[in-house]
């Protein structure tokens, strides 16, 4: 596909660009020796900045040129669910989203060339309405393992499991400690974006099956902003609920708690593949154990500083993406596009192309093609 750069500076290009880098109008204007209303009118589109401007912008924000000149097709993106600390900011959030523009960007380009799985999820539009309780929620998560043929057995890769049925998966930076994952519904497909910088299989699993609660739950949800505390409290509940039920069946998970020691439950984790912590919650949830001990296992965890790093952890590889990384990969190998070209037509900063992606860094460097020689004579 040959991208045909417009003429026209595209306002909405560089709102996206500053808040993808954190900046406020007035850091951006700092960084730019511009005023802040400037800035505001070429965000607003009431005035074009100068080509010397421009320039600035390219290099204080690092996106290609292209970008600012591009009109990409709209992009539906319903409500955005973050399975977020309480305390992440509005700031944060925002950051976050528009780096899912980013990937929107890119699925746009790569579905030109790479057919991807159909999007394969259970039926669930009968449950509009529906009040979810927990039997509910155990019904849906029984139902999802019955529909995609996993039965009782453990999940061992539940990245590889959504991008085999058809959601987009991206590995995403969110450089914050308070926002693990993400997930958006879009015309089509979902979007998923597992954060890196948490660097836990365990805790990879449960994000993934958490933001595909999210997915089948709560997609008629259209505004989060507008639920209460106790409402958005609620919501991210059930999909706890349903990661716990997706990834440990009650009556499988049930028969090997054949013992409540901490010893018994990193042995589980090797099985299970998930937290003991989350394993903990399950088994009170499941009313394999009470309150009481329940806060006497947690209390151990707590002695043995096992609550921030568990036994194993470090121990099994991250699970990642590999649908957009094939994809890339596929175009390079087959010399359907150069790095060049890929980071000139996506329009976006080769960082972000490589780590949304989950492509080695550097992946897209240029690479000068090494001159040919033969032999004249034997």
């Amino acid at each position: 596909m040959k991208v045909r750069e417009e003429q026209q500076f595209n306002p909405k290009r560089l709102r996206e660009a500053r808040l993808v880098r954190g900046l406020s109008i007035s850091n951006l204007a700092d960084e730019i020796g511009v005023s802040k209303q400037a800035i505001s009118q070429f965000e607003l589109g009431d005035h074009t900045p100068k080509p010397e401007t421009v320039m600035a912008l390219i290099n204080t924000l690092r996106f290609p040129k292209s970008f600012f000149y591009r009109e990409f097709k709209e992009q539906y993106v319903g409500n955005t669910f973050f399975r977020a600390n309480a305390t992440a900011t509005k700031k944060s959030k925002e950051i976050q989203l528009n780096k899912s523009l980013l990937g929107g960007y890119i699925f746009e380009y790569v579905s030109e060339y790479i057919e991807f799985p159909d999007l394969n999820l259970p039926d669930t539009s009968q449950n509009i309405n529906l009040e979810w309780d927990n039997d509910s929620i155990e019904s849906l998560a029984k139902q999802v393992r019955e529909y995609w043929g996993i039965d009782d057995k453990p999940i061992t890769n539940i990245v590889h499991l959504l991008e085999r049925n058809g959601i987009m998966v991206f590995s995403v930076d969110t450089d914050s400690e308070k926002v693990d994952a993400f997930c958006q519904h879009r015309k089509g497909r979902p979007f998923i974006f597992l954060g890196n910088d948490k660097q836990s299989a365990f805790r990879r699993q449960f994000d993934g099956a958490h933001e595909l609660g999210h997915v089948l739950m709560h997609k008629y949800i259209h505004n989060q902003d507008v639920l209460s505390r106790e409402e958005f409290k609620n919501m991210e509940s059930q999909a706890n609920r349903f990661a716990s039920a997706l990834l440990m069946p009650a009556e499988a998970f049930a028969k090997t708690i054949n013992s409540v020691s901490l010893l018994h439950f990193v042995d589980l984790k090797k099985y299970w593949n998930v937290s003991i912590a989350a394993m903990l919650y399950r088994c009170l949830d499941l009313k394999l154990i009470d309150e009481s001990k329940y806060t006497s296992l947690v209390k151990q965890m707590s002695m043995k500083k096992m609550r921030t790093k568990e036994p194993l952890d470090d121990v099994f590889p991250l699970q990642k993406p590999v649908v957009f990384r094939k994809s890339i990969l596929l175009l390079l190998e087959n010399k359907i596009k150069n790095e060049l070209q890929l980071i000139q037509e996506i329009s976006v900063p080769q960082e972000y192309i490589e780590m949304l992606c989950n492509l080695d860094q550097g992946t897209l460097n240029h690479k000068e093609p090494e001159p040919t020689i033969r032999l004249i004579k034997g």
